[in-house]
């Protein structure tokens, strides 16, 4: 049950289409009356008039029949019962077929619906998100589990309400019919051994749930293992790593693959146990039937309605098994959407209408990644307008680390980041980060154009300011000279292009934002000295901007007036 209550957040998303929802409900009662109640029925009450036995026939359907046949029992009310077979049966397969359609429509838009949350999630989790979680388990967070997870919700959105109506349908007749056979009642007592099922059920869903979080943790680690190997092409064949990647693939795919079977094999447990017991339970209900003087008709009937019973048991059996193994890519989803966002706007944000000044100041701050690990202690620092600033240090003295701050990807654990005089936090985040144009030392650029890698700075900027901003970071003549001009498509993270001529696409980028706060981190690093100086030169020669740049080479900021070591 505590799974199950899992999945109730998830049906909110069933509002939309509630209609469809209902009409799955009531499609689905209809055929577990018709399965489980109808033709047990049926064969209880017509089967004895119309085998020479009308004294086993409710006096209700011998006053109809008199009434309405009389003598014509071979005739007319033959041809009825034998229409009546189909009949109900056409009902039966109309809605099953119709319980299946609506529910599964159901299902499937609530998943996509849930996929479309994860994803949104994702987009305002804090950046530490990215830092503290694998590749691997986002990615399957994303895709792969929500279509775990929406095969449980179909099958349960078409069983949940079908299984269960038709085991109680049944389990309603054979109870009827015990209270007015005292045989019939006797031979019911056989059928009592089926809840000793819950025990092989309980333990089978157990050991599933904890093999299915083996293969989760594994499944995990592999995607991010394929996704490192794909992106580090020339770091393997330059180490002669091939054997190595290849070699830990497949010792966790053998994993993946031993604990799957096991997984399988005790799954596959399910039926055959209900199977079993229900045999015995059978066995001894014949006996008891047959001692205490219990009719064919009788038996017969109690045999279609535990036979329509044995379906609904098995399919919750295997409907329990499936649950138990889809409960940890559930408690992934589950962190996902119910993780903090630890750096958000505030609940009464100052909102950002016209571009701020941009004057920054640093006053006594400290920031850790790790408790009892300070990056930055007591650090004060302040930058204006027309006032370059770079700052140079060491690797890992926490250059970026500043970076991170002013964007907010991270809050300092002491001391405060204002502009303009405002606490950075007071800020709403989406004005805030539009107020900065930022350049990595490894820019990600898209699998699309080069002009539509730049116009991402500023998507409403007309083609000629997209050229001038290439000018600016000395890139417009080898995006020219690329195959097909601006309109080239430079590959996925841009590998059909080198490191300078990503870095200068993106400060293309930046300078096309064209934002009041303009910081540059290492975002020269790949370039050779003379394009650097010009790139930089273009850059500080706007006196509007706070412009902060971030390098560990002296060389290249050895034109600032302004400089900080940290």
């Amino acid at each position: 049950m505590d799974v199950l209550r899992k999945f109730i957040p998830y049906f909110k998303f069933v509002k939309p289409v509630r209609i469809q929802f209902a009409l799955g409900i009531v499609f689905g009662v209809l055929f577990s009356l018709t399965s489980g109640f109808g033709i047990p029925l049926m064969i209880e009450t017509a089967f004895p008039i119309l085998f020479g036995n009308p004294d086993q026939a409710p006096d209700w359907l011998i006053r109809l029949v008199d009434q309405y046949f009389k003598d014509d029992i071979d005739g007319g009310f033959l041809i009825l019962c034998s229409m009546m077979i189909p009949f109900m049966m056409a009902i039966r397969a109309m809605a099953g077929w119709a319980n299946g359609f609506f529910m599964n429509y159901t299902g499937f838009y609530l998943i996509q619906k849930m996929q479309k949350q994860i994803f949104s999630k994702i987009q305002v989790l804090p950046y530490s998100f990215f830092k503290e979680n694998k590749t691997g388990e986002i990615t399957a967070s994303i895709l792969a589990y929500p279509e775990q997870i929406k095969r449980v919700i179909v099958d349960m959105s078409n069983d949940i309400v079908k299984q269960p109506l038709t085991l109680f349908a049944a389990l309603g007749f054979i109870i009827y019919k015990s209270t007015t056979s005292d045989s019939f009642f006797v031979a019911f007592i056989g059928f009592l051994s089926i809840p000793i099922l819950v025990f092989p059920i309980r333990m089978i869903g157990n050991y599933l749930s904890k093999r299915s979080m083996q293969i989760v943790q594994l499944g995990e680690a592999l995607t991010s293992w394929v996704i490192e190997t794909v992106q580090s092409p020339i770091e393997i064949r330059s180490f002669n790593l091939e054997g190595r990647q290849k070699k830990h693939f497949f010792e966790t795919l053998d994993r993946i693959f031993k604990f799957t079977v096991k997984s399988v094999r005790t799954s596959l447990l399910i039926t055959p146990s209900i199977e079993f017991v229900s045999s015995i339970g059978f066995g001894l209900a014949l006996y008891l039937g047959v001692q205490n003087g219990m009719s064919q008709g009788e038996f017969l009937a109690l045999f279609i309605a535990l036979y329509m019973a044995y379906g609904p048991i098995k399919r919750l059996g295997q409907m329990h098994g499936l649950i138990k193994q889809i409960e940890p890519p559930l408690d992934r989803v589950d962190r996902i959407l119910n993780l903090e966002e630890s750096v958000k706007s505030p609940e009464d944000p100052i909102k950002i209408t016209k571009p701020i000044k941009g004057f920054i100041e640093f006053k006594d701050v400290s920031f850790e990644y790790e408790p009892d690990i300070p990056v930055l202690k007591s650090v004060n620092i302040s930058v204006g307008r027309a006032d370059p600033l770079a700052i140079v240090g060491d690797s890992g003295s926490g250059k970026s680390s500043l970076v991170n701050l002013l964007m907010r990807l991270y809050d300092p654990y002491a001391g405060v980041i204002e502009i303009d005089g405002i606490d950075l936090r007071k800020y709403c985040l989406r004005d805030l980060r539009d107020q900065i144009s930022y350049v990595p030392q490894m820019p990600l650029l898209f699998n699309c154009s080069a002009f539509e890698n730049i116009r991402i700075g500023r998507s409403e900027a007309s083609d000629d300011e997209v050229f001038n901003a290439t000018k600016r970071a000395n890139a417009y003549d080898f995006i020219k000279n690329l195959p097909n001009g601006f309109d080239t498509i430079i590959g996925e993270k841009g590998n059909l292009l080198s490191g300078g001529q990503k870095q200068r696409i993106a400060i293309a980028r930046a300078l096309l934002k064209d934002a009041p706060i303009m910081i540059f981190d290492e975002a020269t690093s790949a370039l050779d000295e003379s394009k650097s100086q010009d790139i930089i030169k273009n850059i500080t020669e706007d006196r509007d901007k706070t412009i902060l740049f971030i390098s560990h080479d002296t060389e290249v900021i050895k034109n600032f007036t302004r400089t900080i070591h940290i």
